[in-house]
């Protein structure tokens, strides 16, 4: 084979691997849009989601563990009411106007995007029952695995640049998190804040478009 041949075959290569590169993508991000569109048909006619979970916070700084149980409300579109039981004691309220908590060592209100618990509560406010496409303003998304049984996904921040004071700069390092077969209900979620810091959330039977008083969701003071 001639210089010039060599030369030629190994363009040749190069540019068969970019273009299955390139081709690879389109195929994630094609599959990415229709897992999301999967979940909003699903989603459409969801009203209220309420039940159980568990969450398990592990503190790298403390190298410790913090189980905790606790009941969540969901009135979609918007309206999100996290409550951790003893000893935690404290409910969290997430709406248009912002997040707002109240424990027995006080209470208070926060923009939600003022830092990671917010912007984390907003996020899973949106994982809960919203409309996934929302989090690509802020992650890269991945489909994790996606089948009969559920969907799993995978969010990234991105890489870009955010302004001081957005949502954006406050999200979370990483967040895994699964529906079931109906690509309604969340079974699972994880929330990474840092390399040693995280939080395993496991949602147990959540019901569907129940009853719930609006006064519930909305913080009373």
């Amino acid at each position: 084979m001639t210089v010039w041949s060599r030369r030629r075959f190994l363009v040749g290569i190069g540019a068969a691997s970019l273009a299955v590169h390139h081709a690879n993508v389109a195929l994630a991000a094609d599959d990415v849009d229709a897992a999301l569109a999967e979940v909003a048909r699903a989603r459409a006619s969801l009203k209220t989601l309420v039940g159980p979970f568990t969450q398990e916070r592990t503190i790298g700084l403390m190298s410790a563990k913090v189980k905790s149980t606790g009941t969540l409300t969901l009135v979609r579109p918007e309206r999100l009411r996290w409550e951790l039981a003893a000893p935690d004691s404290v409910v969290y309220w997430v709406g248009p106007e912002g997040v707002a908590y109240q424990s027995a060592h006080g209470r208070g209100r926060m923009p939600v995007t003022q830092g990671k618990l917010a912007v984390a509560l907003e996020d899973i406010r949106t994982l809960l029952g919203g409309d996934l496409a929302q989090l690509k303003q802020r992650y890269e998304l991945r489909v994790v695995s996606r089948n009969d049984e559920g969907i799993s996904f995978e969010a990234t921040p991105r890489t870009t640049a955010a302004p001081a004071g957005t949502a954006q700069s406050g999200k979370l390092d990483k967040i895994l998190f699964s529906l079931d077969r109906e690509r309604v209900r969340p079974t699972r979620a994880t929330l990474v804040e840092g390399p040693r810091d995280r939080t395993e959330i496991t949602f147990g039977t959540l019901e569907r478009d129940v009853a719930v008083d609006a006064a519930k969701v909305r913080a009373p003071f």
